[in-house]
């Protein structure tokens, strides 16, 4: 008598995986340009302050709001891009790849501070798109 268990099988998972890192890539490029562009306004008010004309916000504000807005966008992304491949219970990859995601640009964001259009260190971001993939693995159970 076959098992009624919900239970994964490992082509399934490997494809969840597989479509996990696919979303994950796509939602770390919007995510960085959304990131980067932010702080390009942050660095244009800076320095139009330091010219004495300031351009009606502060280059704080600028910051603040690009890293808030990123992580927003790369929980989206995440859960959107795994809803539209016909993923359910997407719920700790999600929560994995928004906080990966902040502490990934926290971590390394005088990268990007340093010019103009910088670019996140690739090492960093590799390692956050594979551990955000393998999250996807870990489903919770469904309620019963």
């Amino acid at each position: 008598m076959p098992s009624t268990t919900t239970r994964s099988s490992a082509p399934a998972l490997a494809a969840r995986v597989g479509k996990a890192f696919l979303v994950t890539v796509v939602a770390v490029a919007l995510s960085h340009l959304i990131l980067s562009d932010g702080l390009f306004l942050s660095l244009a008010g800076q320095a139009a302050a330091n010219m004495g004309s300031g351009p009606g916000y502060s280059s704080d504000e600028s910051y603040t709001s690009a890293v808030v807005n990123t992580t927003l966008t790369m929980a989206l992304v995440l859960w959107m891009g795994m809803r539209l491949l016909r993923e359910r219970r997407v719920f700790v990859m999600v929560l994995v790849g928004a906080v990966g995601w902040f502490l990934t640009v926290m971590g390394n964001v005088g990268t990007l501070l340093e010019r103009a259009y910088g670019v996140l260190p690739l090492g960093p971001m590799a390692l956050f798109v594979v551990v955000t993939a393998l999250a996807s693995a870990i489903v919770r159970p469904a309620r019963r």
